[in-house]
């Protein structure tokens, strides 16, 4: 067998389905498993192309979010969320796959996580 990826996976509203008559051969058998896998890695984008977390040390005003080449594109959204409640970020800016938010400088240890996923249109 051989392994099924795609990187530009686009979710596809209808499925194929084999019907009786259809000839057992592997280009037939394997439509259906390709849109379905297709579809989840769609969704998966959607909802979450990659993360990390990075520590706001107290005091600290920035912190910056090294994502690997080509996570983020022209059509990317870039979540924020922080360890602990009512902190907010001042500026975000995002230069190629670094992504630096800045903050008040806090008065403890804060973590960040940055999500980047495809917006949805």
């Amino acid at each position: 067998m051989k392994e099924y990826t795609n990187s530009s996976a686009v979710f596809s509203d209808t499925i194929q389905v084999l019907e009786e008559g259809d000839p057992g051969h592997a280009d037939n058998v394997n439509v259906t498993t390709e849109q379905l896998l297709d579809n989840d890695l769609s969704l998966k984008n959607a909802i979450c192309k990659s993360k990390k977390i990075e520590m706001l040390a107290a005091g600290q005003t920035s912190v910056v979010f090294n994502f690997d080449g080509g996570t983020i594109g022209e059509n990317s959204r870039i979540s924020l969320e922080a360890s602990v409640p009512d902190v907010s970020y001042e500026n975000i800016t995002v230069d190629g796959d670094n992504v630096t938010v800045e903050f008040e400088a806090q008065e403890r240890d804060v973590y960040v996580k940055a999500v980047v996923s495809d917006a949805v249109v």
